[in-house]
């Protein structure tokens, strides 16, 4: 007898549908991938600018933000804390929109020199 060369129609058929089935799976993870990279950054920079917010308000800067920083949002609160009286508590809430609304809200405690 002789051997058969070749695939047959359903041989091949099935290994298109294996292949179809991996590159979906592939491209499913790639997307999930490159959602969390941008969740990463945009969480990345939500710490930087409230950080940097933090910094200023230990300075002395007491000024309002005024204007969104791009897609950010930043507001700041400082309040006296109870019971000792050169303590400051000061927020910092930095708030941006990623599939759902986000806030980061920073927290330090301040000495004030009176």
């Amino acid at each position: 007898m002789m051997a058969a060369r070749g695939l047959t129609l359903i041989e091949v058929l099935v290994a298109l549908l294996l292949f179809a089935l991996v590159a979906t799976a592939a491209t499913q993870t790639l997307v999930a991938a490159q959602q969390m990279r941008a969740t990463s950054a945009r969480w990345q920079r939500a710490t930087g600018l409230a950080e940097e917010r933090l910094e200023r308000l230990r300075g002395g800067d007491r000024s309002e933000d005024g204007a969104p920083i791009g897609q950010f949002t930043r507001t700041w609160r400082a309040a006296a804390v109870a019971g000792a009286p050169r303590l400051e508590r000061l927020d910092v809430h930095v708030d941006w929109d990623d599939r759902g609304p986000q806030r980061l809200t920073l927290t330090a405690l301040l000495r004030r020199s009176r």
